[in-house]
């Protein structure tokens, strides 16, 4: 009896701690929109892209093995640096970028906490990498919900070194 009325408290304890008030339904994510192509005529049949220092355990952001004109991604900004490097190897050919970037933390909500926002200042990569655009500087966590062309930045591949 007293082992049945212990599960029966717990499970009333359970049911009352997960109320529907209590839920965060805001992403909390900051991930940066970018697109990739290769002077928009040629295919990008693989990319890889790793992150530079991070520290996550494996740094492989992207491993994307199907053939397209122009590929869209969502990638992860530092938290503890002013910049983010990235490697890109697409169709092969390796080239290196580097977002230079501001981080202010945000309050979203008192269920859903803090979460970082960020104001692109501006980049460089290596020659491989034709022409970087950034589009919209400001990273959010509702950047992910932009449309289908539109990003944070797009990166243009030289056609000439592919």
């Amino acid at each position: 009896m007293r082992y049945s009325l212990l599960i029966i408290s717990l499970f009333i304890l359970f049911i009352v701690a997960c109320s529907e008030g209590d839920r965060c339904y805001e992403s909390v994510d900051t991930l940066m929109v970018t697109s990739i192509s290769i002077n928009g005529f040629k295919p990008i049949k693989t990319l890889v892209i790793n992150g530079i220092d991070r520290m996550d355990v494996g740094d492989t952001l992207i491993n994307d093995l199907e053939s397209t004109l122009t590929k869209r991604y969502t990638l992860p900004l530092a938290l503890s640096a002013d910049s983010t490097g990235f490697v890109i190897k697409a169709n092969g050919i390796k080239d290196t970028l580097f977002i230079r970037h501001t981080m202010i933390i945000s309050f979203i909500s008192e269920n859903c906490g803090f979460a970082p926002d960020y104001v692109i200042s501006g980049f460089r990569y290596t020659k491989g990498i034709d022409s970087v655009k950034i589009t919209d500087e400001k990273v959010n966590p509702k950047s992910i919900e932009k449309i289908t062309n539109d990003q944070n930045i797009s990166i243009y591949f030289n056609s000439a070194s592919h």
